[in-house]
């Protein structure tokens, strides 16, 4: 597309050059936002984004917080976009790159690539730049040049401010306090792994009650506690396994120097979330430990930290790779609280500590009962491929199945669900609105009007079609053919949140549902994940929506 070569052409200007309109400030960056944008900020990133809901067209821009990095520019660069391009969009070809340029002490990669997002021309480009120990990035993506306009004038605002002179451009001096407050990995951190027994045929993961739960949590303090916890349910017992001690940083490298730990084994009961009587304690091995540490900051899926070591550990889990393979450990960050209890009377002694480094999520406005809630503002979405075939023949017909919920700040919600087969010359729209509460853990739903209706698409899908071609076709919309009254139920949930690394994102996990409900359909339990803007199911023109944020 001619957008982003027009954009990467650009980066040898547009870090120094000053707009007229009035500018805003984030971190080291400063910008000037088109009129149209919407800005959404977190602690790491702000995200600004521009959409057409007839079209589907639309531009996202998200700016990272500077953080430290003892690497090239182009290490950061090649890493950046590995992380939070390559691997997210599944890209198979290497960017295509732009002269490095230097601008007020930074010096700038950039690079562009296309790709298909729901089967339309698409463009990611990364702008990266390195200077006084730190990187800083920006991301744009789009998927139309009508906004090629808007995104000339943002480029030309943006503006670095120069790097820092204590550093002189080298690596981050480590903390005169190794581990203190200004560590960057100060925090929770977590791997949560939900057990499955395979795929079913539409490809929809089969989740079981199991779980992996790993986790640091880093204190200002400089000490640390890790714990590890495991239910499965083909396991006679749960395996639970904690560690204290102290910690520092030198540069990239961190260092666990662990001054008490315990092991143990204990029997189940009927839920995953009670404890049994104990069977044993072992004990721990307690390792010093060196690891070389780097932190991946995504907007979109949340910021990891990642460990590598130079050798097996027992707190790691052993010798598990193959020869030659890195020891490497991906944890994500958790603003929410741990989601890994304690057995009966165990104290680990940081059971008063305070992660200050947490903030808890707040809303703009307080929803029902409680004064913050982390599902709102998001969009949550769980969706699925049609299959043709058996077993390992199994391949993709473009046609798909998604549920989505998106709570606002006003104490609403929408559920949608789309069903759009690649067998059916029409597709289904389901959806209601009403009203939400929480309790605690506790998520009320109370629908006040929905319809289910029946549409026709625009185009016919085909076996002599590709599966992307076919996609595209199941996701239009084309006539309204029949609605129907939709029943409404009003539903109570035991909800949690949990970062899946197989998905990059964070779960809304809804439980409690014993039996059938017409959002959630049969069984006991259902996954919505975190899903960015762009990336939500397509839904008719005009179709109703509240801003989120």
């Amino acid at each position: 597309m001619r957008l982003l070569k027009t954009v990467c052409l650009l980066t040898c200007t547009l870090l120094y050059l000053t707009a007229v309109a009035q500018k805003q400030s984030f971190d080291v960056v400063s910008f000037s936002i088109p009129k149209g944008w919407q800005q959404k900020q977190n602690e790491g990133s702000v995200q600004l984004l521009a959409t057409e809901k007839k079209s589907g067209a639309y531009i996202m821009a998200i700016i990272t917080r500077a953080s430290p990095s003892a690497s090239s520019a182009i290490e950061n660069f090649n890493s950046k976009w590995k992380d939070a391009i390559k691997d997210q969009l599944h890209l198979e070809d290497d960017p295509t790159m732009q002269p490095s340029s230097n601008s007020n002490g930074w010096d700038v990669e950039a690079g562009n690539a296309n790709f298909m997002d729901n089967g339309v021309n698409s463009s990611v480009a990364l702008l990266s730049a390195t200077g006084g120990g730190q990187t800083v990035s920006v991301v744009i993506m789009t998927n139309s040049k009508q906004y090629e306009s808007d995104l000339m004038a943002f480029l030309n605002s943006l503006e670095l401010a120069a790097p820092s002179a204590t550093n002189n451009g080298q690596s981050p001096a480590p903390a005169t306090n190794p581990g203190m407050g200004a560590s960057p990995i100060k925090g929770l951190w977590t791997s949560y792994v939900l057990e499955t027994t395979g795929y079913s045929i539409n490809g929809r993961p089969q989740y079981t009650a199991g779980y992996l739960r790993k986790e640091y949590a880093f204190y200002a303090d400089g000490t640390y506690l890790f714990r590890n916890k495991q239910w499965l349910t083909k396991a006679n017992n749960i395996v639970y396994v904690y560690e204290t001690g102290t910690y520092s940083v030198d540069g990239n490298e961190l260092t666990l120097t662990p001054t008490s730990g315990k092991g143990g084994f204990w029997k189940k009961k009927a839920s995953s979330k009670e404890w049994g009587s104990l069977v044993k304690w072992t004990d721990s091995k307690l390792e010093k430990t060196t690891y070389r540490f780097a932190i991946s900051i995504d907007p979109s899926y949340g910021n990891a930290l990642v460990l590598t070591a130079a050798n097996a550990t027992a707190r790691d889990g052993g010798q598990f790779n193959a020869p030659g393979d890195p020891f490497e450990f991906r944890y994500s960050f958790r603003a929410l609280e741990s989601s890994i209890d304690n057995p009966p009377s165990l104290k680990t002694g940081f059971e008063n500590k305070s992660l200050s480094a947490v903030e808890p999520i707040q809303t703009n406005t307080p929803v029902a009962t409680t004064t913050f809630s982390p599902i709102t503002g998001k969009t949550w979405q769980g969706s699925s491929s049609e299959k043709m075939g058996a077993g390992n023949l199994q391949t993709n017909t473009g046609g798909f199945f998604t549920n989505q919920y998106k709570f606002y700040p006003d104490g609403t919600y929408r559920f949608v669900q789309v069903n759009a087969s690649h067998y059916t010359s029409t597709k289904s729209l389901n959806y209601e609105t009403g009203t939400y509460s929480i309790s605690g853990n506790q998520l009320s739903i109370v629908p006040t009007k929905g319809s289910d209706e029946e549409w026709t698409k625009i185009g016919k899908t085909s076996n002599g079609n590709s599966d992307v071609s076919n996609r595209a076709i199941n996701e239009t919309w084309n006539k309204k053919q029949q609605t129907a009254p939709r029943k409404l139920e009003r539903t109570t949930y035991t909800f949690r949140i949990e970062y899946q690394e197989g998905n990059h994102a964070n779960a809304l996990i809804l439980e409690g549902y014993n039996g059938h409900t017409e959002r959630e359909g049969n069984g006991t339990i259902s996954y919505y994940f975190e899903t960015p803007e762009p990336k939500s199911v397509r839904l008719p023109p005009g179709f109703e929506d509240k801003p989120t944020i």
